[in-house]
């Protein structure tokens, strides 16, 4: 999309932020149930809302700050990568390769089910 709408004058700028210390996951998030999936889902937010793991979050100001180094440093820059836990998972990626990091992801959160999928 970024090839396509520079042509008309339209950057694109993509922020990929690692999670946030806010209470989304326990207050506001609101998803459709069904008892097929509960054991994954409930073990993906177990994850995430995991104390130990919350602790490697960022505030959502720190956020906030790379959304305006976005929006306003006039870079042609596609991806920006915010917080010390995205860029971690980033460089990750970088060294294992999309395939390989997607594999590895999908143990990590899914298990064996991540197998059988």
């Amino acid at each position: 999309m970024a090839f396509e709408l520079n042509q008309f004058g339209i950057g694109i700028k993509t922020v990929e932020p690692g999670g946030m210390k806010t209470d989304y996951f326990t207050r506001s998030l609101d998803t459709g149930r069904h008892p097929a999936y509960d054991a994954l889902v409930n073990k993906f937010m177990g994850m995430i809302t995991d104390p130990k793991q919350v602790e490697t979050y960022s505030s959502p100001e720190q956020i906030a700050e790379v959304v305006y180094e976005a929006a306003t440093d006039g870079k042609d820059q596609l991806r920006y990568v915010a917080g010390e836990d995205a860029k971690s998972m980033y460089a990750m990626r970088l060294q294992l390769g999309d395939e390989a990091f997607r594999k590895a992801l999908a143990q990590q959160f899914f298990g064996d089910a991540a197998k059988a999928a």
